[in-house]
């Protein structure tokens, strides 16, 4: 064997070796690559599927508070409608006839157990109707047992009754808050069915 045919051996060996190796490195550096790609896309859904699960959550507790707030909304609108419809029994009240309106206060009086005392108006109804409406409960008590107090209330309308040590608190505002919890809901299905 001849020195060229050791060296073609020797070359054509590198070869071989060299393509071997290079086919090798680039089997492996595919392998590599996949499956740095496969961790990539593992990484890249796991991100996604939470970025995704932080959204949803996100969106539900967007949700839930936009209900809530809806819901306190709604409920603030009810109360609002519901304070209204008292206020416009007040206005009521306040506009009754002057006549009705005697009348009405002394058929509330006579109810009252005592059968004497002294009546309280507020400024304007004492000014306005405080004689005639003494007299007209002395005339249905067929006795001269009430008086016009000097004393006025701060209220929109009714009365107080004094009778000895005790008071009885009588006035449109004291009535309708005594009636308010017992009406509410029956104004509210009212208004809202």
């Amino acid at each position: 064997m001849s020195i060229e045919n050791i060296t073609a051996n020797i070359l054509s060996d590198a070869k071989q070796i060299a393509e071997v190796s290079l086919k090798n490195a680039e089997r492996s550096k595919e392998e590599i690559i996949n499956k740095a790609n496969n961790e990539a896309e593992t990484i890249k859904n796991a991100a996604a599927e939470k970025a995704s699960k932080d959204a949803e959550s996100l969106k539900s507790r967007k949700i839930s508070a936009a209900e809530l707030q809806g819901r306190k909304l709604i409920l603030g609108a009810k109360q609002e409608a519901i304070k209204k419809s008292f206020d416009t029994a007040l206005k009521k009240l306040r506009a009754m006839p002057e006549d009705k309106y005697i009348d009405f206060l002394s058929n509330e009086i006579i109810k009252i157990p005592y059968k004497d005392g002294i009546i309280i108006l507020n400024k304007q109804d004492r000014e306005k109707i405080g004689e005639k409406l003494v007299k007209a409960v002395n005339e249905k008590l067929k006795a001269e047992k009430f008086t016009l107090g000097n004393d006025t209330v701060n209220a929109s309308g009714g009365f107080m009754l004094k009778s000895g040590a005790i008071i009885i608190n009588s006035t449109f505002e004291t009535i309708l808050d005594s009636m308010r919890d017992d009406l509410t809901n029956d104004v509210a299905n009212v208004l809202f069915k």
